[in-house]
């Protein structure tokens, strides 16, 4: 079988207001704001320009949107520039993401970073096509209940895709479920 993505997951874009474009893809096309996350101005998000980012959704996926805003909103560093920020592919497995993470280090294809944690925590690499467009590949992202709350996640965490334990990050996620429903049972009865 043909190694392949899964589906296109979501795309991320720069902008200069993100109150502005938040209020724009959910008060005029309708979609849904799963959360906002503040980087901090010490910590790495998703490439190294990004300050906050907003996720936004149409259904239960964590979200199929990335709004962000860039390190220094009035002049972005030359390599970065408003507009489009990356493009996100599900993969279909833990194995098909492994496989395509090594076929970039194979082809010499080059390789930003791997992680796990933060908005939607999935594991994920971010790599860049022949253009430097910013790539991100993924496995396993978040599904928003009933309730439409994200459940809780750990901050980002660099990690080696190669050794990383995918059924032990499953075996935490559940657990922190877990311990979210277990918070809202005991809200919700008193």
């Amino acid at each position: 079988m043909t190694l392949r993505v899964g589906r296109l997951g979501h795309i991320g874009i720069a902008v200069r207001d993100m109150e502005r474009s938040v209020r724009f893809y959910t008060e005029v096309l309708g979609m849904r704001l799963t959360e906002q996350f503040n980087y901090g101005l010490d910590e790495v998000g998703h490439g190294v320009a990004v300050l906050a980012g907003s996720f936004v959704r149409n259904d239960a996926t964590h979200h199929c949107l990335s709004i962000f805003t860039l390190r220094s909103a009035i002049e972005p560093p030359a390599q970065h520039c408003f507009g489009l920020h990356h493009i996100a592919f599900e993969m279909n497995s833990s194995d098909d993401l492994l496989a395509l993470y090594k076929r970039f280090e194979e082809r010499g294809h080059p390789i930003v970073n791997a992680r796990k944690g933060g908005p939607g925590n999935q594991p994920r690499f971010y790599g860049r096509d022949p253009d430097g467009n910013l790539l991100e590949f993924y496995w396993g992202i978040d599904q928003i209940g009933w309730d439409g709350i994200a459940r809780p996640y750990p901050p980002i965490e660099e990690i080696e895709l190669e050794t990383f334990d995918f059924q032990a990050f499953e075996d935490d996620r559940e657990r922190m479920a877990e311990q979210a429903r277990n918070v809202l049972g005991t809200d919700v009865r008193g």
